[in-house]
């Protein structure tokens, strides 16, 4: 008899255990999916927010040449910008991911000071550089050539701050590939160049693909750096967002329109890079 009254208890401690963890599941699901929707919620406002001080006058004042110039001088600087970042981007993250010397760790972290650096500190420090009287303008000066203040130094600006963000997206990928799989590479004779381009690039292409994504979107907002160094200077080194910091000066409300204008831009690059990422993966 006491046998069985022990069973049920233990039973019924059971169930009520079950529940319990059953309830606690449900608030932690509850709350997770409350914190997305918070958060996307608070996101959409203040984007949002925007939209609704847009009017048809302020839209028509900003469609001018000045304008055209600035999208032209955004994108034709973040296409060659990119390449670069792709070109030097991939051989650094190998280097980065592979070699175990103590001495690429301390690399890896000066290479990934211009994530971190302010803007205006990291504009300042390209105009030290690359400066009349730089350490390396000095001596481009000699030969005539001047950086600052042309499109060549909003080129410049964009590719220090975002190369490093390509590089840590890439490197990271680059390490979870299977010692296996290089090293039974390396046994046939493969290269450094053939391990690139034969094993890493292709295992790691989607994430080489969100990293020149997350570039192309952040090098399209940049703004501190390049206004130091490259200067603002219509039909020469301002872009769209250096026009929209020109007009909210003169009014704010030409300012919010054409923030917009560039809202809607960067989320059809985005959309547009996505699917078109999305579409070669497959295919491959």
């Amino acid at each position: 008899m006491s046998f069985n009254i022990d069973m049920a208890l233990k039973q019924r401690a059971s169930k009520t255990l079950e529940n319990e963890m059953k309830s606690k599941k449900s608030y932690t699901k509850i709350f997770l999916k409350g914190m997305v929707w918070l958060n996307a919620m608070t996101i959409a406002l203040i984007l949002g927010s925007m939209f609704l001080n847009v009017s048809v006058e302020s839209m028509q004042h900003i469609m001018t040449m000045e304008l055209l110039s600035a999208v032209s001088i955004s994108f034709a600087s973040v296409i060659i910008s990119m390449a670069f970042v792709i070109i030097i981007g991939i051989p650094i993250a190998f280097v980065l991911a592979t070699k175990k010397d103590k001495k690429y760790k301390y690399m890896e972290g000066i290479i990934c000071l211009p994530m971190v650096l302010p803007p205006t500190v990291a504009g300042l420090a390209l105009l030290m550089t690359f400066g009349r009287n730089g350490l390396v303008g000095g001596f481009l000066n000699s030969l005539g050539i001047a950086i600052p203040f042309t499109i060549l130094a909003v080129i410049i600006t964009q590719i220090f701050i975002v190369s490093p963000f390509f590089i840590q997206i890439v490197k990271n990928e680059f390490q979870t590939i299977d010692p296996k799989i290089i090293e039974a590479a390396k046994v046939c004779g493969a290269t450094d160049a053939q391990l690139i381009t034969k094993i890493y690039m292709p295992i790691a292409k989607r994430s080489i693909f969100t990293g020149l994504i997350l570039c192309v979107l952040r090098a399209l907002g940049e703004f501190g750096a390049t206004i130091m160094f490259a200067g603002n200077m219509v039909g020469r080194t301002q872009t769209l967002t250096l026009r929209i910091y020109s007009l909210y000066q003169i009014d704010i409300m030409q300012g919010v329109s054409l923030a917009v204008i560039q809202l809607i831009m960067i989320l059809l690059v985005f959309f547009a890079l996505k699917h078109t990422t999305n579409k070669w993966i497959h295919k491959r």
